[in-house]
């Protein structure tokens, strides 16, 4: 009796152990499955996601397609209607929130069904289940691969929440039509969000994953039919949605600058572009495009940004995305391109920072020689020297030697740091703005649009930098210019008048707002560009081609700002002038000479001073003798430009310095072996106080000329000396020929 009753004692404590680790293992499994690393479901997880891109008004852009072409975007769970959700449950997992990742009881059904139908019928799966097959990658049928997905069933249940499994499913599962996920099935079938689908359409969306190919309510929407009225109803409605392919080359930026900083893109981004006024852009540059063809100009880009806060408005890469034959797919607005003289605003505001000139100071406009061993002559775009030009006029006009002449006071190097201070990366880049030199002057560097029109902004935002951004972030802006130098670059810019003399008094810069223009064209005419701005506005407009081929004509800059000028007169509406310079004046300057106006003067203009300048009384204009007629006395350095004039006037070489106008020190010359007797070597002196010049080569007397002092020396290989002699001013010039 006892031995029994021990025995009996003994089998329960065995129950009890037996039925303690049971437990145990039952509570530790799924601890255990928590706790052991899941890096199918991490990188499951990691997935990537197409990204819905919006204008500032909500207004579609693209969604951006996986590696394979397809679309798959993500929605959180909270913003997935309720009645999907229900839905979905109902077709695939009603007992979802009672189980434990696998429903044995519908599982067992479903193995019965099949069993007695000898087909498969049911597949009893859960979404958990689902989702495991989606993670294993298995699509084969059999039993092993069931066990697979129950196990990893289990996994995801300890890994995650329901509401993340049913997240992770509703934004992957397989609709067709190359889409996956909820949202991009809304879209592939109703051309809608999520949002916007009736109850019957989404009953429709939560059936078509049960089998794509069959429940394709597109092809075969009476498939429906064994479903409700409201369903079928809803099946009808359905129609393939043709993705928008908008602004393909800024889209393209844009995802090249999240790989660029390691980033991936989020499922959703509203940008700052507006689609209204980038159709706009795109017709005009199309219709430009069009009209150039014939000129062999194929391409363009079209960049507009809001000066508030630096902010793309509209991005246009090229004309034609799809024209392979015209380099469609590359981005203009990327593309470094010779900029011309549309970089001369900057040199001439750091000029004017520099105190090196006012706008009312005459520069010289006459053929002019820098360099040594490297002689550079630059010549202005129409072939013709103006003489003496208020620093006005040749920024607005843009005339090429007063713009070497101010490069070449400032220095190059200096030059080149306010332009890296103003975004031009590109000159960077294996010395580009160095090996440039003097030609910087006139953009000889290559720079993309993306770098000139934020730094033109500059002008109308009172010298402060902000860089592009396209996500609508303000960033701290940098004060490059002061106001008033901003302010004194802005009058020129928009001074019709004084875009007279290179231009003439062309409509296509004339508005009714305040704005300022500035264009620029490179050799052969291959890249012409129009930058444009308003208080509201900055734009740039690029065109030429990505070919090489050299341009058919002389086709200017007037389409590119033709371009500027219709966006900026369909989006700008403020008539208030730009502000004036705080410390600065106005004052009435002789036209001519830029000096202070007196009764001699022939033409008179108001110009900015800058306060505590005294400027000296014109001695330009002046009468000789007791007569009253009055001559124009002009410096040494006219004497060559005026022997072109037909209004002859005088030049008062006494007020200047003995210096040699050409060659200039250290010069080398290269000796041809052909037309050995026709060489010579042509130099110009002016200035000094008598008039008449001793001439020694090689320190060998060889005349004595008068005025003007031009003469020629002979060619001979070896280093030379020329020596020159006024009175008690003498020169030595050193050069060499080879």
């Amino acid at each position: 009796m006892l031995r029994c009753r021990l025995q009996k004692l003994r089998c329960s404590r065995r129950l009890i152990r037996a039925g303690a680790l049971i437990l145990i293992l039952l509570f530790a499994f799924p601890v255990v499955l928590r706790l052991v690393p899941f890096p199918e479901l991490t990188e499951f997880m990691a997935q990537e996601y197409s990204c819905r891109i919006y204008d500032r008004r909500g207004e579609l852009i693209q969604v951006t397609a996986l590696k394979g072409g397809g679309r798959r975007e993500f929605t959180p769970l909270k913003e997935i209607p309720k009645d999907l959700q229900k839905a979905f449950l109902k077709q695939e997992d009603r007992r979802f929130y009672f189980h434990h990742g696998v429903d044995w009881f519908s599982l067992l059904r479903a193995a019965s069904q099949n069993h007695q139908s000898k087909r498969i019928v049911r597949g009893g799966s859960t979404i958990s289940m689902q989702l495991a097959k989606t993670i294993n990658k298995d699509t084969s049928l059999n039993f092993r691969r069931k066990f697979s997905d129950i196990f990893t069933a289990y996994r995801i249940e300890a890994k995650l929440s329901k509401k993340k499994i049913l997240e992770l499913y509703l934004n992957s599962i397989y609709f067709g039509a190359n889409s996956y996920g909820v949202t991009s099935g809304a879209r592939s079938f109703f051309g809608c969000e999520l949002s916007q689908l009736n109850k019957g359409q989404l009953q429709v969306l939560s059936i078509i994953p049960r089998n794509p190919s069959f429940y394709n309510p597109v092809a075969f929407p009476e498939h429906f039919k064994i479903y409700s009225k409201e369903i079928e109803q809803a099946a009808h409605t359905a129609h393939f949605y043709k993705y928008p392919f908008k602004l393909p080359h800024f889209i393209n930026y844009v995802t090249s600058d999240f790989k660029k900083n390691n980033q991936k893109l989020p499922y959703k981004l509203t940008t700052s572009i507006n689609l209204e006024i980038s159709q706009m852009a795109e017709d005009f540059l199309r219709e430009a495009l069009e009209e150039a063809r014939p000129s062999r100009i194929t391409n363009g880009a079209f960049l507009l940004l809001d000066n508030s806060d630096g902010s793309v408005l509209t991005w246009l890469g090229n004309g034609d995305f799809f024209d392979s034959e015209n380099s469609g797919q590359i981005d203009g607005v990327l593309v470094k391109n010779q900029p011309g003289s549309s970089m001369k605003p900057f040199l001439y505001a750091l000029a004017i920072e520099n105190n090196i000139f006012q706008p009312g100071t005459v520069l010289a406009d006459v053929p002019t020689e820098f360099g040594n061993e490297k002689l550079y002559i630059p010549e202005n775009f129409n072939n013709r020297f103006n003489g003496p030009v208020r620093t006005r006029i040749a920024l607005a006009s843009s005339l090429n030697v007063p713009a070497v002449s101010t490069l070449n006071k400032l220095g190059v190097k200096a030059y080149l740091e306010k332009l890296y201070e103003l975004g031009f990366e590109s000159l960077r880049e294996n010395d580009a703005g160095l090996k440039a030199d003097l030609g910087l002057a006139l953009g000889a560097g290559e720079v993309s649009l993306k770098e000139l029109v934020p730094a033109f902004s500059v002008f109308v935002r009172d010298g402060t930098y902000l860089p592009l951004n396209y996500n609508n972030q303000l960033t701290n802006g940098h004060q490059l210019y002061t106001a008033d130098t901003s302010r004194i670059i802005t009058s020129i810019l928009s001074d019709k008048g004084a875009r007279a003399l290179g231009f003439g008094y062309t409509q296509t810069f004339q508005t009714d707002y305040p704005s300022i223009f500035k264009t620029g064209t490179s050799n052969q005419y291959q890249n012409i560009i129009a930058l444009g701005a308003t208080q509201h506005f900055t734009i740039g407009v690029w065109m030429g081609n990505f070919s090489g081929n050299t341009v058919i004509g002389k086709t200017g800059s007037s389409l590119p700002a033709w371009i500027a000028k219709n966006i900026l007169d369909k989006i700008e509406n403020s008539t208030t002038p730009f502000p004036e310079p705080e410390h600065w004046h106005k004052e009435r300057i002789c036209s001519l000479s830029g000096q202070k106006a007196c009764p001699n003067c022939r033409a008179v203009v108001t110009e900015y001073v800058k306060d505590g300048t005294e400027l000296p009384d014109c001695s330009w204009h002046t009468s000789l003798s007791d007569s009253k007629e009055i001559s124009t006395v002009y410096p040494p350095e006219y004497q060559q430009w005026l022997r072109s004039r037909p209004d002859k006037g005088l030049i008062e070489y006494a007020l200047s310095p003995l210096t040699f106008i050409t060659p200039k020190q250290d010069s080398l010359f290269f000796y041809s072996s052909l037309n050995k007797n026709q060489q010579a070597i042509p130099f110009e002196v002016t200035g000094g106080s008598e008039s008449t010049l001793d001439i020694y080569y090689d320190e060998k007397k060889i005349a004595t000329i008068d005025r003007p002092f031009n003469f020629s020396l002979p060619v001979n290989r070896g280093d030379h000396s020329c020596r020159v002699q006024c009175g008690n001013e003498e020169l030595i010039l050193n050069f060499s020929v080879k």
